[in-house]
């Protein structure tokens, strides 16, 4: 049974299911992350802008008050929740969320479990208990087809790569679309900020003490996005290259033995990125998913007419 059929069979959809659904339990976390280094951190900033205005203070009839000093603080006691409690609990439903896609594929591509690199298979208790959660509350139509190989005619190895292939550049493209948002969003979230404090006519210590207090966790979340996002791009792009360099080694030379031992050593890499990797915001899929997922499919339909011309 080839790939096209056998991802649509239900233990393939209830694992795919349950590793969706840990996916969704770390991207909470990582939202409460976002919540409280962007969100709430630029929320008091401005009301600390505000209040420290004295324009505001004699127009709305309030005392003007310095509030920046508690700010700082409370920018510490975010960066403390984050680095020991949040961080933490976006690590391990991330590791148990990538296992379960790594069986998936593995099962799905007929290749051996690697425990050297991925430890155990993941428990089908958990497999289990969290697909059902998810097939519960979504339709299973929306898990159907999730590579996109349309025949059966291409050798096994060659479809494999065309999935490994099509996950990847699908990745890349979307980091690189974040990583230009996460950019422009700081820049303005910061120049709002700084106008704002010259606006109201603040103190220099004032302005450096809010400033301050906001840069910490922006800074914190926009470098660690983007770090790790630029790592998660540059090994998908050397994974690509592996693949188009397997690609026209077989066109010159077709050995089932080379491409299997290809398809194993990517597959190796897959998992430990998907690791680690810093997690996508479902906005973002839901945003690009039409466009990129097009261009996926033409790409897919692309090199299955080249394996079976073969």
């Amino acid at each position: 049974m080839g790939i096209r059929t056998q991802q649509n069979e239900y233990a393939y959809i209830q694992r795919l299911a349950s590793f969706r659904r840990l996916y969704s339990i770390a991207k909470k976390y990582s939202n409460g992350y976002v919540m409280l280094n962007v969100v709430m951190m630029t929320t008091l900033t401005l009301l600390s802008i505000g209040l420290n205005s004295e324009v505001l203070a004699k127009k709305f009839g309030f005392t003007q008050t310095d509030y920046s000093s508690w700010l700082a603080v409370i920018s510490i006691i975010v960066l403390t929740i984050d680095k020991l409690i949040i961080a933490d609990r976006i690590d391990v439903h991330r590791e148990k969320a990538a296992k379960i896609q790594e069986s998936f594929d593995r099962g799905l591509f007929k290749l051996d479990w690697n425990a050297t690199q991925a430890g155990p298979p993941p428990r089908v208790e958990d497999i289990v208990r969290h697909g059902e959660w998810y097939l519960k509350k979504h339709k299973i139509t929306e898990l159907l087809d999730w590579y996109a190989i349309k025949s059966d005619l291409v050798p096994h190895y060659f479809q494999v790569l065309i999935c490994q292939n099509s996950s990847l550049y699908w990745d890349v493209n979307l980091r690189e679309k974040i990583n230009y948002a996460v950019i422009v969003g700081g820049v303005i979230v910061l120049a709002s900020a700084l106008a704002l404090c010259m606006y109201f006519d603040l103190s220099t210590s004032a302005i450096l003490t809010n400033l301050t207090a906001l840069l910490g966790p922006i800074l914190d979340y926009g470098y660690n996005t983007l770090k790790e996002n630029k790592a998660s791009i540059e090994q998908s792009q050397r994974l690509l290259d592996s693949i188009e360099s397997s690609i026209a080694n077989a066109e010159s030379n077709p050995s089932e033995d080379s491409i299997r031992r290809s398809v194993y050593s990517i597959q190796d890499q897959l998992f430990v990125k998907r690791k680690t990797d810093w997690l996508i915001p479902d906005l973002f899929y839901k945003i690009f998913r039409e466009s990129d997922e097009t261009v996926m499919r033409l790409s897919t339909q692309q090199l299955e007419e080249k394996f079976t011309a073969r």
